[in-house]
């Protein structure tokens, strides 16, 4: 009985000792701006860094950011790149001495062809904040979407035996940030193609080019055979090392 009163009291006073602390994250998708509520959000995971255990987790919301200050004005040393709507997550931890954190984010969770992981390690000091900007982590990568033709798709090959079959596809940043030829970010640098197999073995590969309509890029697949088809479309930036890919298939009869 007594130990089970020692023990008791031993937790109350841990509890009593444990000071809350917050911990902003945010996501930034590379080259653009935070990945928030429009996409999705990206799920935030908090570990003690030796032990495993979650401290904290999930989904930042919020807005995109300022464009002006992320994107065009130059960045000085201290000044803030967050505005009180820029999406983020508040995680919430009750902190008896220094934890040694691992702080993970996925996403964007609304594109899962696109989920990217990015992590980093910190301290985290009891009644110690980070708020304001807080941890920033950056999420490389471009949101490729198949639009046309839609998974699984069954077409009839006419009686002369060609078929051109449309494909577009939607490309956005991991923000959800618009392309589009001479945009703030500029698909005219961007390499898109389409890659081609017909039951499993390559059979040609076709550049995908502007729409008219932002973020929305086309080409025309031509089919001589039919057989199943398989489209992987790849999006790649060589100036920020953004890349992204999606897939569609299509039976031809």
């Amino acid at each position: 009985m007594r130990n089970l009163i020692a023990w008791c009291l031993l937790l109350f006073s841990t509890a009593a000792l444990a000071t809350e602390t917050r911990l902003v994250v945010r996501a930034r998708a590379r080259d653009g701006k935070f990945i928030g509520t429009s996409m999705g959000g990206v799920r935030v995971v908090l570990r003690d860094a030796q032990t495993g255990e979650v401290l904290a987790s999930g989904v930042t919301a919020g807005s995109t950011g300022n464009t002006q200050t992320l994107m065009k004005q130059p960045q000085a040393r201290g000044a803030a790149l967050a505005d009180e709507a820029s999406a983020k997550f508040t995680a919430t931890v009750d902190l008896v001495e220094p934890r040694w954190v691992t702080v993970e984010v996925s996403g964007p969770l609304a594109q899962r062809q696109a989920l990217a992981t990015s992590s980093t390690q910190l301290w985290m000091i009891p009644g110690k904040h980070v708020e304001g900007d807080g941890v920033i982590l950056e999420l490389p990568g471009f949101v490729v979407d198949v639009l046309a033709p839609s998974a699984h798709t069954f077409l009839q090959l006419t009686g002369d035996k060609k078929l051109t079959v449309p494909l577009r596809a939607n490309l956005v940043l991991m923000c959800g940030c618009p392309t589009e030829p001479k945009g703030l970010w500029d698909s005219s640098r961007y390499e898109l193609q389409a890659t081609v197999k017909l039951n499993g073995k390559a059979l040609t590969q076709v550049p995908l080019k502007y729409a008219g309509k932002t973020s929305t890029f086309e080409a025309e697949v031509p089919v001589q055979q039919k057989g199943a088809y398989e489209v992987t479309v790849t999006a790649f930036d060589p100036a920020t090392g953004n890349a992204g890919v999606d897939h569609t298939t299509f039976v031809v009869e």
